[in-house]
């Protein structure tokens, strides 16, 4: 039997989120045909993944100027409204724990869209990595499929950046992949067509993160999210989650800071 080293790096991970930024809007774009009368918050969130051997984040936040979306929301709905501090930028977050952008091996993106997109030109050595088929769906979607206007969908400056430096480091995913050892990922989609759940092994279980779930009641109730494009894939990804993961942590919900504080989720 093969001896393990005791210094060996342990594969098993940290996870913890924070908040960047956010939303307020009507809550059926939460719960599809519920709730058609109130309003609700809801939190952008950046999720630190890390171990002995690798740092990575999943979603990048909003872009510095983010009044463009802000007017695409408020134009579905005149009570929406956009908000950020300035201590919930990226490089603001990763300096509360010591790193800095150029100190994260991999970038995440789910789903492709401008909150997780905004920032990505801060991380100059890392993989950015994304679902295929939602890349694919970016540049060439199907006739009559559900579509954000492109810069919605990710804001020019960020499409300038991939398309000038960014490319050789993209990575597109399969729908079911291995990320890094102890990290893996499967798409959802549901919410976008890149919509993926990212898995991972911590001492506390299978943490799963997603964004086709806004909310654990979304999960926990069996209730869609509004904002769905394919209901079928909501109800087959939330059955999956329910049975695969130890912790499910939606990407959006406040809530979740009540129930793990400070972020930390494992």
């Amino acid at each position: 039997m093969q001896s393990v080293s005791p210094h060996a790096p342990s594969p098993l991970y940290s996870v913890r989120l924070f908040r960047g930024g956010g939303e307020f809007g009507p809550a059926v774009s939460v719960y599809w045909n519920n709730r058609l009368s109130d309003c609700l918050e809801l939190y952008y969130y950046l999720a630190l993944i890390q171990n002995q051997d690798r740092r990575i984040l999943v979603n990048t936040g909003m872009p510095t100027d983010f009044s463009a979306f802000e007017r695409f929301v408020q134009g579905w709905h005149p009570s929406c409204r956009l908000f950020r501090d300035e201590s919930e930028l990226p490089e603001k977050i990763l300096a509360r724990v010591g790193l800095t952008p150029e100190m994260i091996d991999t970038v995440l993106i789910t789903p492709l869209t401008v909150y997780t997109t905004g920032n990505l030109h801060l991380f100059p050595k890392a993989t950015i990595a994304m679902n295929r088929k939602g890349w694919v769906d970016f540049w060439a979607p199907e006739r009559h499929a559900p579509r954000l206007p492109l810069d919605i969908a990710m804001c020019r400056e960020t499409r300038l950046y991939l398309a000038d430096g960014g490319m050789e480091r993209i990575r597109l995913l399969d729908d079911e992949e291995e990320i890094h050892p102890g990290v893996r990922c499967f798409r959802t989609g549901g919410h976008h067509t890149s919509s993926m759940a990212i898995v991972v092994d911590t001492e506390k279980g299978t943490v799963i993160l997603g964004d086709c779930f806004f909310t654990c009641d979304n999960l926990e109730q069996n209730i869609p999210i509004g904002w769905a494009e394919n209901l079928h894939e909501i109800y087959e990804a939330y059955a999956r989650v329910r049975e695969e993961a130890a912790i499910a942590v939606p990407l959006y919900d406040p809530k979740v800071l009540e129930r793990f504080p400070d972020g930390v989720i494992a």
